[in-house]
């Protein structure tokens, strides 16, 4: 596929690797349809791009809520069919199960998992019709190795991971690609505070949002369906998928050390 002069609708561009990879797009010489809850950065992203000549259009959206996904699918498709739709968006929680409110949990089945998949769905028919263009679904390395104090949120990243390969072959053979990307942890504000310090206690590999973006945007224009960052990451994968109770003895000693530190990391869920 290729970005340049393609319609790109692009989903979380006020989060860390949204934001990163509206920059990475427009670079390329995507028209940008960029979404997102916080209407300021996405009005400062959108200025700094069409200075440097890029064309953007902006769609506050709240994926947190059905109506929210609707009504961006309808706006999106009110100028055309995007060639190329990115669902970035994504909430995160940290800490023990017991100790996310109930609420938050609820938060982030809907907008990492109930959102996506409405909006995939109110654009399908016109993808369809169209008959090409590409659906990249951006989810975590947890998507495919569940981690401690990371409960709700390898939950829903499973279950995005597992629509998405659902989706490719059920839409194999229609012109219309599916690619899912699992980024490992990624220097964002999603991840600040305690996820940042456990993150930095136990010597985790971190990537740069825009090292991420240029992956992501490889990964569109080389076809490819699955993208997993990290050669140590993907080991673990393979081995959670064939011996978990390996990785389950590989984790004690992080799992202890997290304990260790809760008290002093305890976060709360956020959404980008």
């Amino acid at each position: 596929m290729k970005l340049q002069s393609s319609t790109v609708l692009l989903t979380g561009a006020s989060g860390g690797i949204g934001n990163a990879l509206a920059r990475e797009l427009a670079a390329r010489g995507a028209r940008l349809l960029i979404s997102g809850r916080d209407t300021a950065k996405l009005a400062t992203l959108s200025a700094e791009l069409r200075s440097r000549g890029a064309e953007v259009s902006v769609l506050p959206a709240d994926l947190s809520t059905a109506e929210g996904a609707e009504r961006l699918a309808h706006a999106a498709l009110s100028g055309g069919v995007p060639d190329l739709v990115v669902h970035c968006a994504g909430g995160m929680s940290f800490g023990r199960l017991d100790a996310v409110p109930a609420e938050a949990i609820t938060r982030l089945w809907q907008t990492n998992v109930i959102a996506p998949s409405l909006l995939t769905r109110a654009l399908l028919p016109a993808l369809r019709k169209q008959g090409r263009g590409r659906l990249v679904f951006v989810g975590s390395i947890f998507g495919s190795l569940a981690f401690p104090m990371y409960a709700s949120y390898s939950a829903t990243k499973f279950a995005l991971r597992g629509f998405a390969e659902a989706l490719r072959r059920e839409l194999d053979g229609s012109g219309i690609g599916v690619t899912y990307v699992a980024p490992r942890y990624t220097r964002t504000a999603l991840n600040d505070g305690a996820p940042a310090r456990i993150a930095q206690a136990l010597a985790m590999h971190q990537d740069e949002p825009a090292a991420v973006a240029a992956r992501i945007a490889d990964a569109v224009e080389r076809d490819r369906r699955e993208v997993y960052f990290g050669f140590a990451e993907r080991i673990f994968v393979k081995l959670n998928a064939w011996f978990p109770w390996l990785v389950d003895r590989g984790l004690r000693a992080q799992t202890q050390r997290m304990r260790e530190l809760e008290p002093a990391t305890a976060g709360l869920p956020r959404q980008a």
